[in-house]
């Protein structure tokens, strides 16, 4: 078995199967009761012959993002990484990063000398997840929490990969009330947001009305 593949089955999997996630390859899932996605990546960096290089991020795919990026389907996929509306990595302390003096993105690498450190890297991913990642981005699922954090801190390790009236829209058009949400949109359309966005909000707000009435 690869080295990394080896890691997350020792030490990464049981955690992540814990707190609920599925599995497939080095992709971990928990999937929201009204459909959003968190997504946990493990993904192998090639830069060092020496050691095996990793990130591992997390991934925020609310329903109402991944639909409008796949708006040309009928019925879309299911979700992934390239819906994201907000990733964050999982930082490894310096003892197994790869650079650990580097500016991001390269500080969240991890590093592993196999088999030397290769457990020393695992218990400390695992204790990463278990103690601060799992719990603070699950709470990310819901979407008023999800929207305040972008909100408070937009520049933190969390970072919001749509312009903030894009991203209140996305997180309140299905939730709020329909007046409310509408004049974000004229608002955001007024200030030139994206076009073919204006139009789905308008679209996915107008169903809602129909159906509450």
């Amino acid at each position: 078995m690869n080295p990394l593949d080896t890691l997350i089955k020792q030490h990464v999997a049981p955690v992540m199967k814990a707190a609920g996630f599925t599995k497939k390859g080095r992709t971990f899932r928990l999937v929201a009761p009204h459909g959003d996605h968190l997504l946990m990546e493990v993904r192998r960096e090639a830069v060092d012959p020496g050691r095996e290089v990793f990130d591992v991020t997390f991934t925020v795919v609310p329903l109402s993002h991944w639909e409008f990026v796949n708006r040309q389907y009928a019925d879309p996929p299911q979700p992934d990484a390239s819906g994201a509306l907000a990733t964050c990595p999982v930082m490894p302390p310096a003892e197994v990063a790869h650079e650990p003096d580097e500016e991001m993105p390269f500080r969240s690498r991890w590093a592993f000398v196999e088999p030397d450190t290769r457990d020393l890297c695992g218990r400390e991913l695992a204790r990463g997840l278990t103690e601060e990642s799992i719990p603070a981005m699950v709470r990310l699922l819901d979407r008023r929490t999800l929207l305040e954090e972008t909100r408070v801190n937009p520049n933190g390790e969390l970072v919001r990969l749509r312009g903030r009236p894009m991203t209140e829209i996305f997180l309140r058009v299905d939730d709020d009330p329909v007046a409310d949400v509408t004049a974000l949109v004229d608002k955001a359309e007024a200030e030139g947001v994206f076009a073919p966005f204006v139009v789905w909000a308008r679209e996915r707000l107008a169903r809602r009305a129909a159906q509450e009435h």
